[in-house]
């Protein structure tokens, strides 16, 4: 474990415990916990230390969405404004490009890589006049007019909105969206799904574990079965490029913001690129 994914960890400890206000005897319980979790678990893969930690704060801090307020607002506050993206992109010389870095800029709204900040529709309006630091965007317009089934993987809650104009833009008759299983932090569930009108659009299942991330060992067997007919995969995200980056299946696009050091030094890019990758 890196040192900056260390105290990130600690970071998300203490964002709950601003959010939640638990008594001194519940904090100082909860932080010792995640210090052991971490302690004794330092070759674990970062998603799923995540994955622990919330647990554990949700047992702790007694929610069992721990964002579920932030989730409703940032889905509420961005499908009111789908008037202005759809005409937006309907006027848009290049939608599939311009939908696909609205995607990835999209990805901002993440509590777990304590990226919000302020008004974050400003931030993805902002940012969509950044050029894609990796760009293999073309090769995903190719990969999904040759696909027979799609894979969508989503992330945030208020991201998932993007996701949305992207699928319309995309408009193939066979596609899977997914979800995770169960709350944890900030990513969505089958519930931010239909709240978005996602099901309307494609088939939209959830993964069976509750990772911020694809960890495909702990995934169900209807999601597997899936993730291994598909024939193109876009994922979104850090979280679930972190649980497929060493996985080989072929025409997976992963479409992120390359939130921090670490991220960014994979990559070989600069911390907060929008990028547009294929590693297979």
């Amino acid at each position: 474990m890196r040192p900056e994914c260390y105290f990130c960890h600690i970071k998300t400890v203490q964002n709950l415990l601003n959010k939640f206000k638990p008594s001194n005897s519940v904090a100082e319980d909860f932080i010792f916990s995640v210090h052991k979790i971490l302690g004794n678990n330092r070759n674990m893969v970062n998603p799923k230390l995540a994955t622990d930690i919330h647990r554990l704060a949700k047992q702790k801090l007694n929610a069992k969405d721990l964002y579920a307020s932030e989730k409703l607002s940032a889905n509420k506050l961005l499908l009111a404004d789908y008037r202005y993206w759809r005409n937006y992109l309907d006027n848009n010389k290049n939608p599939f490009h311009t939908t696909v870095k609205l995607a990835v800029a999209g990805n901002i709204i993440d509590y777990g890589a304590h990226s919000v900040k302020g008004d974050f529709k400003e931030q993805i309006k902002s940012l969509l006049n950044a050029s894609l630091s990796i760009d293999k965007s073309k090769e995903l317009e190719k990969a999904i007019q040759q696909a027979k089934n799609i894979l969508y993987l989503g992330d945030n809650a208020g991201e998932i909105f993007f996701d949305r104009l992207l699928l319309e833009t995309i408009q193939h008759p066979n596609i899977t969206f997914v979800t995770r299983g169960a709350p944890v932090i900030n990513d969505i569930t089958l519930d931010d799904a239909k709240q978005t009108g996602i099901d309307k659009l494609c088939k939209v299942i959830d993964n069976g574990f509750d990772a911020p991330s694809t960890l495909l060992e702990f995934c169900s067997e209807e999601f597997l079965q899936v993730y291994h007919n598909a024939d193109a995969i876009i994922s979104k995200g850090q979280g679930n490029f972190e649980g497929l980056m060493n996985e080989n299946h072929p025409n997976t696009f992963f479409l992120l913001m390359a939130k921090c050091k670490p991220m960014a030094e994979m990559l070989s890019c600069n911390k907060n690129d929008l990028i547009v990758t294929k590693l297979n």
